[in-house]
């Protein structure tokens, strides 16, 4: 299944010209697109942004993120990788945290929180979004003891790249659970994690 054809368009109509996002997603996102397309794919998604890859904690256009997680999710659905767009999306997203647990602030982050600490990670959620983009706003609640739910405002990345983000996030430190998000139109969002 892929998004409407107009998704992209709504999503980067809520950009503003002062919303930016760090190298680093762009760069998670290209080395997902290399893995498993190959090299030249990735290089082809990337050239219409970038010369030569962006700088992990430079900041770049919001636009430009979301174009390029359109065309690789599209990409990658298209060579039959994911079973879907959506799915593609989340595993951008997957893909976004492996590569913000690699960087030094997120291995900082990591020995902090230590490992099967769900609530003590997505309590933080909100500073670490915060390092890696300009816009949005994320709040943090507990809902029950093995129940918590962010709320996301401000933010067009669709539901989906988040899930997968908060997925893979809960999978570093080795707790199993699972991400539902419930989009609140395509600015805001919440989602619920819930875990063994």
């Amino acid at each position: 299944m892929a998004y409407p054809k107009n998704d992209m368009d709504q999503r980067l109509a809520l950009v503003r010209p002062e919303d930016t996002v760090r190298g680093l997603i762009f760069n998670a996102v290209l080395n997902l697109a290399e893995r498993q397309l190959g090299p030249d794919t990735a290089m082809k998604l990337r050239e219409p942004l970038f010369k030569r890859s962006p700088v992990d904690f430079f900041s770049y256009s919001a636009v430009d993120a979301i174009r390029l997680l359109y065309a690789t999710s599209e990409a990658l659905a298209k060579a039959g990788r994911f079973g879907s767009q959506e799915e593609a999306v989340r595993a951008c997203g997957a893909a976004a945290v492996t590569g913000f647990f690699s960087s030094t602030v997120g291995q900082t982050l990591t020995r902090l929180i230590g490992k099967g600490d769900p609530k003590r990670l997505l309590s933080n959620a909100p500073t670490a979004y915060s390092t890696l983009v300009s816009y949005g706003r994320r709040e943090y609640s507990v809902i029950a003891e093995r129940h918590v739910r962010l709320a996301f405002e401000g933010d067009m990345q669709p539901v989906q790249f988040h899930e997968g983000v908060l997925q893979e996030a809960l999978k570093a430190i080795q707790c199993n659970g699972t991400v539902t998000g419930t989009p609140r139109g395509y600015f805001a969002a919440d989602y619920d994690i819930r875990w063994e």
